[in-house]
C-alpha cells in the first residue's frame, strides 16, 4: 500500500473499532485473510513450523504469532492495547429527569471529560442472551446518532470557562429522548438492544456497552500531514504492529500482543498482568517438544517492543514538557525513558531498536517527562517485570491524548510500520 492507502486503512480500522471488542474482531478478520489460523485455549494444539496462528481471550485480547525453527532463540514481540477511555453503561441505566430519559454511566480510564460534550454519540459492545437453553453473545454497534451529553449554557453556569470541575455522577449522563412518564423508562435499553440484535428482550441476560463518537476520522492540515481521529491511543499502535506482522516474512518466532484494560491498570485476565502471554509462549515451546528449561531460555532471548503512543510537545503548553527530550509530530517515533521505571527502555534495548530504525532510514526521538511531573506508564513494565523479557517503550507522538479526538502524524505512522517490519524480519 502507498502512503495514502496506509493512512486511510488506519482510519477505516479505527472507525470500525469503536471499542475493544471491535478492535479484536477487526484484527482477527485481517489475520484470517492473511493466512493466520485460529487456536482455542481450551483445546490441544498442533503447531507446524512456518505456521501462523492467533488466540483471542474474552473477545477483547489477542495474541498472533508465527512459528520459526527454534523457540530457544526467543520471541520478538510487539505489545499494545485495545482499550481507550470512554463511558460505560451501568447495569440499570435508565434515569428520568425533567422530561428527559438519560443513561447512568461511569468513566472508564482517564478521559478529557469536556471533549465528550455536545457530540453525536452511540453505543457499542457485547450482549449476552439465552437461546435454546444456551448462553450466546453478539457484538453490537448501533449505527445511529443516538445520544448526546449536553453542556449547560454559559448563561446558566458562568463558571464553565473558569476551570470548572465536572461531577461524573450528576453531569455526564447522556440524553437519549424526551419522556412523559417515569414508568415508561424501565427496560428501555433492553428493548433497544433486542431490536438491534434480533432477539426477544426477555432473552437478554447481560451487556457490556460503552459510548463512542460517531464522527469519522480524517486526514487534515494544509499539507495533509495530520491524522485527526479518536482512539489513536492506542489503536494506532495496534494497526502498526498488526500491519507489520502481516507484511513480514515471519520466518522466526514473531508475536503481536493486544492486551485489554491498560487504561485501568491491566489487572484483569485480558490485561498485561494476566498470565495470558506467558501461557501462550510456554504452550508454544511445549507443543514443539521442548521442555520447561527451554522455555526459560526462550524468555531470556526474547525482546518486547511496548508500543503505546507518546506525547508530542504542545505549541500552546510548551512549559509542561521537558526542555531537551520532547517529541514532535512527524519527526519520528519516540523512545520513552523514565528513571522511575514507568518505561522499560534501557541502554541495551534502545540499541537494538535504533538499529532497526537505521535499517529503514526512519527518524527517532527521545521522550522524558519533566522532572517535576509524573507521567503515565504502559504494559511494558508489567510484562517485563513478570516474565523477565527485555523491553523498550516507544510510541508515535500525538496531541490531545485521551480526548475524544486526538491528533497524530502521517509520517510517524508510516515510519513506525517500517521499523516494526524490520524488527519482525531481522534478529539481533
Amino acid at each position: 500500500m502507498n502512503r495514502n492507502e496506509i493512512i486511510n486503512d488506519l482510519i477505516e480500522f479505527i472507525d470500525q473499532s469503536p471499542i475493544n471488542y471491535f478492535a479484536v474482531k477487526n484484527s482477527i478478520d485481517r489475520l484470517e485473510k492473511n493466512g493466520f489460523k485460529k487456536l482455542n485455549e481450551n483445546e490441544k494444539w498442533k503447531l507446524e513450523k512456518g505456521g501462523k496462528y492467533f488466540v483471542s481471550r474474552d473477545d477483547t485480547a489477542l495474541i498472533a504469532f508465527s512459528v520459526g525453527d527454534d523457540p530457544r532463540k526467543g520471541f520478538d514481540i510487539i505489545g499494545s492495547h485495545t482499550d481507550s477511555p470512554t463511558f460505560k453503561i451501568k447495569s440499570k441505566p435508565e434515569m428520568t429527569s425533567n422530561g428527559f430519559l438519560k443513561f447512568n454511566v461511569e468513566g472508564y480510564g482517564g478521559m478529557i471529560v469536556s471533549s465528550w460534550f455536545d457530540r453525536d454519540l452511540s453505543l457499542a459492545g457485547k450482549v449476552v442472551f439465552e437461546e435454546n437453553g444456551e448462553f450466546k453473545s453478539k457484538l453490537v454497534k448501533i449505527d445511529k446518532d443516538l445520544l448526546t451529553i449536553a453542556n449547560c449554557a454559559i448563561h446558566i453556569n458562568r463558571e464553565l470557562n473558569s476551570g470548572y470541575k465536572y461531577n461524573m455522577q450528576d453531569e455526564l449522563s447522556p440524553i437519549i429522548k424526551t419522556i412523559e412518564d417515569d414508568f415508561k423508562k424501565d427496560g428501555f435499553l433492553q428493548k433497544l438492544l433486542a431490536k438491534e440484535i434480533g432477539v426477544d428482550e426477555e432473552k437478554i441476560i447481560d451487556f457490556d456497552l460503552a459510548l463512542y463518537d460517531r464522527q469519522k476520522g480524517s486526514i487534515m492540515g494544509s499539507d495533509d500531514e495530520f491524522i485527526h481521529i479518536g482512539r489513536l491511543d492506542n489503536l494506532a499502535s495496534v494497526h502498526q504492529s498488526l500491519t507489520a506482522l502481516i507484511n513480514s516474512e515471519n520466518k522466526k518466532f514473531n508475536m503481536c500482543v493486544l492486551n485489554d484494560n491498560e487504561e485501568i491498570g491491566s489487572g484483569t485476565r485480558t490485561g498485561a498482568s494476566s498470565p495470558f502471554l506467558d501461557e501462550i509462549m510456554e504452550r508454544i515451546v511445549m507443543n514443539l517438544c521442548y521442555d520447561r528449561e527451554d522455555y526459560f531460555i526462550s524468555l531470556s532471548n526474547s525482546y518486547l517492543i511496548s508500543a503505546d503512543l507518546s506525547h508530542s510537545i504542545h505549541p500552546n503548553y510548551s512549559n509542561l514538557f521537558d526542555s531537551t527530550n520532547n517529541t514532535r509530530i512527524n519527526i519520528g517515533i519516540g523512545i520513552k525513558v523514565a528513571s522511575n521505571g514507568a518505561y522499560t527502555t534501557n541502554v541495551e534495548t534502545r540499541a537494538r531498536f535504533l538499529k532497526h530504525a537505521k535499517n529503514v532510514g526512519a527518524k527517532v526521538q527521545t521522550f522524558h517527562n519533566r522532572s517535576d511531573k509524573v507521567g503515565g506508564s504502559t504494559i511494558g513494565p508489567i510484562v517485563s517485570a513478570k516474565s523477565g523479557i527485555k523491553s523498550i517503550d516507544v510510541g508515535t507522538p500525538i496531541l490531545a491524548m485521551h480526548s475524544i479526538r486526538e491528533l497524530g502524524g502521517v509520517d510517524d505512522h508510516i515510519e513506525a510500520i517500517k521499523i516494526f517490519e524490520d524488527f519482525y524480519n531481522k534478529k539481533y
